[in-house]
């Protein structure tokens, strides 16, 4: 199997690969509350479980990294590489460090300006559903920063979680977009 063909079908499996971790990581953490903590707590210096939360996220984004770089080659990224860069980041420094936050923002601003990018970009190449994802990727940032700014919950997880799972459905239809056109 080419590298074309493996990153596209890692792209597709990404939402199964995070849901797979986040159980194990969640259930080294039975503490932890989606509406009372950010996911980074489960990295926290202060947790000794640390090591499953940002050793998966460093995994995770390694992963991700593969195909975010076949989304590249493809002419379906241009930032997502650096996204994946900055969530591997965001294991290496847990939340305590000051490079952490920096590292979660950029990685969740570059990854959905990239869908808004490639979204308008689709679009202009007659697939008009990349304008939805444009749509889309703007209104989830909306919707984070409203979560978060408004105080709907105690903890970032639920905001965090929204941009995840936005992110996670673009890798998947870029990856079958990426299928669909290869022999």
């Amino acid at each position: 199997m080419n590298f074309e063909k493996l990153s596209a079908y890692i792209s597709v499996f990404l939402p199964v690969i995070f849901l797979a971790g986040l159980t194990i990581v969640l259930g080294k953490n039975p503490w932890f509350s989606f509406t009372s903590n950010a996911l980074s707590d489960m990295g926290s210096l202060k947790n000794p479980e640390r090591g499953y939360f940002n050793g998966f996220l460093m995994a995770f984004a390694v992963i991700t990294l593969i195909a975010a770089v076949g989304a590249f080659r493809s002419g379906l990224s241009y930032l997502m590489i650096f996204a994946s860069v900055s969530l591997f980041l965001v294991g290496v420094f847990p939340e305590e460090l000051p490079y952490h936050s920096p590292a979660a923002v950029l990685f969740y601003l570059l990854a959905l300006a990239d869908m808004v990018i490639m979204g308008i970009k689709l679009g202009r190449s007659g697939v008009s559903p990349g304008y939805l994802w444009s749509v889309l990727a703007i209104l989830t940032l909306a919707l984070m920063l409203y979560l978060i700014k408004a105080r709907v919950f105690r903890g970032l997880a639920i905001p965090e979680m929204v941009g995840a799972i936005t992110i996670l459905a673009w890798f998947v239809y870029i990856g079958l977009l990426r299928l669909c056109s290869q022999p």
